[in-house]
């Protein structure tokens, strides 16, 4: 059998070449098991901070949003129990306070905030608030809206404040 020797001359053991070269890649294969694991754990990190964030955007938008929900309810309910006058200057007024209401609605919907719609929708204990029961043709459907109610991202910021109609109610 042919004797190895390295660049120098000496003679090479292979048995402890081979082991050299089997603990290197035990090394070689720990280390990169270690890398996999700190790279899964980074991308665990880096999904929980983009869900944190996106709770905490949602947290903001919900704050923000109930802070101006009693000057929408009265502005609603001015314009729901304003006077029917046939004074131009009164249609101005409320066509005035129409288009302020639509901008605040067109600006919550690109919040992802929605009204709840009730009127002639089933009854659902989840969406609505019942306040009153009214006469009506069919028993547990929404009549009317006292208050509106919103929902963010499906999440239900306020039920809607309703009456339910009833037979014979």
């Amino acid at each position: 059998m042919e004797e190895l020797s390295d660049v120098s001359g000496q003679p090479v053991d292979v048995d402890q070449l081979q082991q050299e070269l089997n603990e290197a890649i035990s090394k070689a294969e720990e280390n990169l098991s270690g890398w996999k694991r700190t790279q899964a754990d980074f991308e665990n990190y880096r999904k929980r901070k983009e869900a944190e964030s996106s709770e905490w955007i949602a947290f903001g938008k919900q704050a923000g949003f109930v802070q101006i929900l009693p000057v929408l309810d009265s502005l609603e309910q001015a314009i729901k129990h304003a006077p029917q006058l046939e004074d131009p200057k009164f249609q101005n007024w409320k066509n005035g306070l129409d288009g302020i209401v639509k901008q605040i609605d067109e600006a919550i919907a690109k919040m992802n905030i929605k009204k709840i719609d009730a009127v002639g929708e089933k009854f659902d204990p989840n969406l609505h608030e019942a306040v009153r029961e009214v006469s009506g043709e069919t028993d547990g459907l929404v009549a009317e809206i006292y208050q509106t109610g919103y929902m963010l991202d499906g999440k239900v910021l306020r039920p809607a404040q309703v009456a339910i109609s009833k037979i014979g109610g």
